[in-house]
């Protein structure tokens, strides 16, 4: 089976704001379309929160797979939602 190819990547940044705390916080990353019929649309992100209590209790790295570009994002809002913060981008 050959390997898929990348049709476009691009950085990323995905911030939020916790709700409780009132403290910013970012995620880096890569987004990158795929050719290829499964989830050809793949989000990964690192954390980029230092120095805080929400660290503690969010994830290091974070992927997210999906159809759409819009799918990964309403993934990546649900996600943040349930962590009590509030999706800016």
């Amino acid at each position: 089976m050959p390997k898929s190819k990348i049709i476009y990547q691009a950085n990323q940044e995905v911030i939020g704001k916790h709700l409780q705390s009132n403290e910013w916080i970012m995620y880096s990353g890569k987004l990158t379309i795929y050719d290829r019929k499964t989830n050809p649309i793949i989000l990964k992100l690192q954390s980029e929160i230092y120095d805080t209590f929400i660290g503690e209790f969010m994830e290091e790295k974070k992927e997210f797979k999906r159809n759409s570009v819009s799918n990964v994002f309403g993934k990546v809002a649900k996600w943040y939602l349930k962590n009590g913060i509030i999706f800016q981008n």
